[in-house]
């Protein structure tokens, strides 16, 4: 993607001179030429870098001080002060103001692009470090549907099309959102997470879209806005209120929009993702969310599955989470042994994978010095499930009223039926979680008229 590259002076032959550097090594260029032009420039878009000259003449203020002002409202803007006259002073002022570099007039056309590309790399590192330094994100997941999902994500991450996510809270709506970032061709700038669970009503739209002073320069920038040339991933989008909405409508059909109480509109260049964990279409029926609106953000619909409907994927997420927590928590993992893998997989896990990784971490911390055995026991203290709450609710009703013989018989039933549900009537499985040979259990369902086709 072309960056897009701000030049301010007061001549104008050196602007065009110096646009016309860039413009042959691929860059987009906008011209200004005092403060009030800047500011205009600015409020459009957010560019990549600044080559500002210190001294402009006829300009309310000068470089130094625009230079502090752009500071104070874009702390990551990257801007370069270029002068013809000057001084040693200047630069260390430039510098210590936030400057990235200081050249002197006429420059050599090398030096010039050298520390263009070396401010932009710099500011996209920063993004990128503040971004990921914690997060290894991959795609993980060998089953039928975590495939399918993967297929759609290497299909649609290199496009420009909107995607729509959906699933149940904590299955990992938000990692998949990441992984069609950092595989896009919008890798390089940054992804801006929008979580709207967080936010009340009148906070979103000053979240979103920022908000302006009134000489026009921004005194809050907005999500969106942080996001150009990259990324916005906005969670729980059904949370948005009405008129959110409507102005979401309007960025999506003009690539600009207004900032809460802004004279200026502002172009964007972003790409949104969206997800919810709500039933969107029942939304849209009661007039709770716009119909207009879905249809545009739902370009390309992704729907992330439950760790029920991916059960076999449960031991790369173990060992996942094992890696990842055992690395930002100093602790060996050599604790969770592989035995443990079935018992982890039985667990009904309603939170899913945001369930899964606070267990592992709290294996990870307790587990310490402790024999399998006892790691056993721990990770079937996680299971108050309802599923338990039923099975011993059947077990307190029925079983005191019966002999031995029948109360073996129905525990060994309930307790057997229950293991091939939480194992989606995968025979070899749960075989192997209960302690029986695959064969044994076969005849041991046929005995039970489990119907097991």
């Amino acid at each position: 993607m072309n960056k897009d590259i701000l030049i301010v002076d007061d001549e104008e032959d050196i602007r065009q001179l110096i646009a016309g550097i860039l413009q042959d090594e691929g860059f987009n260029t906008r011209l200004a030429w005092d403060y009030n032009s800047i500011k205009k420039e600015i409020s459009k878009r957010i560019p990549a870098l600044i080559l500002l000259d210190v001294w402009l003449e006829n300009s309310k203020l000068d470089g130094i001080e625009i230079l502090k002002l752009i500071k104070k409202s874009y702390p990551n803007l990257p801007i370069i002060m270029i002068s013809g006259h000057g001084t040693i002073q200047m630069a260390i002022n430039s510098l210590n103001v936030g400057a990235f570099n200081f050249l002197e007039k006429p420059f050599d056309t090398n030096l010039l692009l050298l520390n263009i590309k070396r401010a932009i790399d710099n500011a996209e590192l920063k993004k990128k470090i503040s971004q990921f330094m914690d997060d290894d994100v991959k795609f993980i997941g060998e089953s039928s549907a975590a495939l399918l999902v993967k297929s759609i994500i290497e299909k649609v991450a290199p496009t420009k099309s909107r995607v729509f996510i959906s699933g149940p809270s904590g299955s990992g709506k938000k990692h998949i959102a990441k992984l069609i970032h950092n595989t896009s061709k919008r890798s390089s700038g940054a992804i801006v997470f929008v979580n709207t669970k967080r936010l009340i009503a009148d906070d979103i739209e000053e979240e979103l879209f920022g908000r302006e002073n009134p000489d026009g320069t921004p005194e809050r920038i907005g999500l969106i806005e942080q996001a150009h040339n990259g990324t916005l991933y906005i969670d729980e989008a059904t949370n948005l209120c009405n008129k959110s909405q409507r102005r979401l409508i309007k960025l999506l059909t003009e690539n600009r929009f207004n900032r809460v109480n802004g004279k200026y509109s502002v172009e964007v260049d972003i790409r949104i993702i969206t997800a919810s964990s709500k039933n969107i279409k029942e939304m849209i029926k009661n007039k709770l969310f716009s119909e207009d609106l879905f249809y545009r953000l739902n370009v390309v619909p992704i729907h992330v599955p439950s760790l029920k409907e991916r059960i076999d994927d449960i031991p790369y997420f173990i060992d996942y989470f094992l890696e990842n927590c055992s690395k930002s928590l100093g602790l060996q993992n050599n604790k969770i042994l592989k035995e443990h893998y079935n018992q982890l997989q039985s667990l009904n896990l309603s939170g899913n994978l945001r369930q899964l990784k606070s267990i592992i971490e709290n294996l990870l911390i307790v587990s310490q010095n402790h024999t399998s055995d006892e790691i056993g026991k721990l990770i079937m203290s996680y299971d108050n499930t309802k599923d338990n709450e039923n099975f011993s609710n059947i077990i307190q009703k029925k079983m005191l009223s019966l002999s031995l013989k029948k109360a073996r018989e129905l525990f060994e039933k309930e307790y057997i039926n229950l293991q091939m549900q939480r194992f989606n009537d995968n025979v070899s499985k749960t075989a192997d979680f209960i302690g029986m040979e695959r064969s044994a259990l076969h005849r041991k369902l046929k005995s039970l008229n489990k119907d097991n086709k």
